[in-house]
């Protein structure tokens, strides 16, 4: 992303931050099904969208939060 600071949550209060979590969190489990269910599509959207979701779920594991990864996906994970 352009114009946006390196290091934004140093700049998050700890509600601001657990908020974000629980957003992240709850959007992950939300949309697993759906990705999961598009795991062997080879367009292009579908293979941007389940590595956006791998992305969001590695970023959440380096938070501290475990997200299981629908079964579909998880070779994807381990590859990347």
């Amino acid at each position: 992303m352009t114009g946006v600071d390196d290091a934004p949550l140093q700049t998050l209060t700890q509600r601001e931050l657990q908020a974000l979590r629980g957003a992240a969190v709850w959007y992950a489990k939300y949309h697993a099904a759906t990705v999961a269910a598009h795991a062997e599509e080879r367009a292009a959207d579908a293979i941007s969208e389940r590595e956006e979701y791998l992305d969001l779920v590695a970023a959440l594991h380096k938070l501290g939060v475990r997200i299981r990864v629908p079964d579909a996906l998880v070779e994807m994970a381990s590859a990347a």
